[in-house]
Parts: structure tokens; C-alpha cells; sequence
């Protein structure tokens, strides 16, 4: 699992570099603005979504979504060059989570959110890293 983690985080960081431009060459907007001018991150956590986000026993997130998360914070600090960028963990229902992303209050969306075209029209995506069917 470690190696598909790091895979996964791998490919992440490559398609974010691809879709950013150089810093100086275009000025930041969006939630990459804010995040820089505001110096925090928040990030929507679920508490009982395993194993993609949900509490342990200690009251920590943990789960492959927030570790994924964890190493999309980790790219921005570097692309921003904010390494103290402080990340705030928001706790995200099914029903909140596509309102407070689409109203700002939350940044990334770290949970099992399944992207379809209504959804889409919003808020934005990143790559599917699941994929499951149902019968």
C-alpha cells in the first residue's frame, strides 16, 4: 500500500505542477490566493469514512484520503514557498462537504466523494485516485 501511496502522491504532484503556472510568470488567484495570503490551508475530514478519512482511537484523522491530503498541503508549501503554511482539519458530512468547498470555507475536500457531472458544475476535481463499482 506504501508504494501505491507513493504512486499516487507522485503522479498528484506532477499533474499540480503541470496545471500551475511558474510564480512569477501569472499572479496567484483562487484558492491559491487565499491560501497565500492567509497563510492556512483547511482541508474537510471525515470522521468515519474508512478507510479514506475517519477517526482513530487517539482522535487523529487518519486514512489514505488524508494522506493523500497531507502530501497535496506538502506540494503547495513547496510551490508557495510557505513551509510554516498552518493547516486547519474542518470535519466535512456527505451533506456539508460540496457546500463548504463550493463556499470556500473548506480548501480540499479529503474524503470518499464520488465525482459526477453534478457535482462537477460546483466544484473542481482533482485526478480519481478510486475507482468501485456496485451491483
Amino acid at each position: 500500500m506504501k508504494l501505491s501511496v507513493s504512486i499516487a502522491c507522485l503522479l498528484g504532484a506532477s499533474v499540480f505542477a503541470s496545471a500551475v503556472p511558474a510564480m512569477g510568470a501569472e499572479e496567484l488567484t483562487g484558492t491559491l490566493k487565499k491560501i497565500k495570503e492567509t497563510g492556512t490551508i483547511t482541508l474537510g475530514v471525515r470522521d468515519s469514512s474508512i478507510p479514506f478519512s475517519y477517526l482513530d482511537d487517539k482522535q487523529s484523522y487518519q486514512g489514505y484520503s488524508v494522506d493523500l491530503c497531507q502530501k497535496v498541503v506538502f506540494a503547495i508549501q513547496r510551490y508557495l514557498d510557505m513551509p510554516t503554511l498552518k493547516t486547519n482539519l474542518n470535519p466535512v458530512t456527505s451533506a456539508t462537504r460540496i457546500p463548504l468547498m463550493a463556499n470556500g470555507t473548506i480548501d480540499l475536500e479529503c474524503g470518499s466523494t464520488t465525482n459526477n457531472l453534478e457535482r462537477q458544475k460546483q466544484v473542481a476535481f482533482g485526478p480519481t485516485m478510486f475507482v468501485t463499482a456496485t451491483r
